[in-house]
């Protein structure tokens, strides 16, 4: 599902502060309209083709990246659930260089700004699967990823690269 933005591309950067901008203005999962995300981040929702209600919008903001935000809900859910994704279309290892410049300290420090409270889930081996942040009426878990494989520094820098809101 993908929308037009304009004839200039978005940057990671920009994608990133819409995402904050948008998780700011949510007080609950009653928020998750398409209107709602059409105010707060800028970006056209397109209804889905399969009349299930599902929305959201997309576009190519680099070559190697892409980024995806929609906004479903899951059968049996009484709530919507958004997803947002950096995706890699090009180079499947292509380094998180261009979505990185907002890495996942900076949406961590903005998240704890808005009254998140947060805590890592752990995976296998003992290695952070992801983050949740709560607020009273908003749950958040934000993925993450290291910027490339190129040194141990750039192993270490942590990147966002989906986040999911119910």
């Amino acid at each position: 599902m993908t929308a037009a933005t304009g004839t200039t591309p978005l940057s990671g950067d920009e994608v990133s502060r819409r995402m904050l901008k948008l998780i700011g203005s949510l007080a609950s999962n009653a928020d998750l309209t398409a209107e709602h995300l059409e105010k707060h981040t800028g970006l056209a929702m397109r209804q889905a083709d399969s009349g299930d209600g599902s929305f959201g919008a997309g576009a190519q903001i680099h070559p190697d990246w892409s980024y995806n935000l929609y906004v479903t809900r899951p059968a049996g859910s009484q709530k919507n659930k958004l997803i947002f994704d950096f995706a890699r279309t090009g180079n499947e290892r292509a380094p998180m260089t261009p979505i990185c410049g907002l890495d996942f300290d900076a949406y961590a420090k903005e998240l704890k700004g808005m009254g998140f409270s947060d805590s890592a889930s752990y995976g296998e081996h003992g290695r952070v699967d992801h983050w949740n942040f709560q607020r009273p009426t908003l749950s958040l878990q934000v993925f993450i990823e290291g910027e490339s494989n190129d040194s141990p520094e750039k192993i270490g820098h942590r990147c966002v690269k989906t986040i999911t809101i119910e």
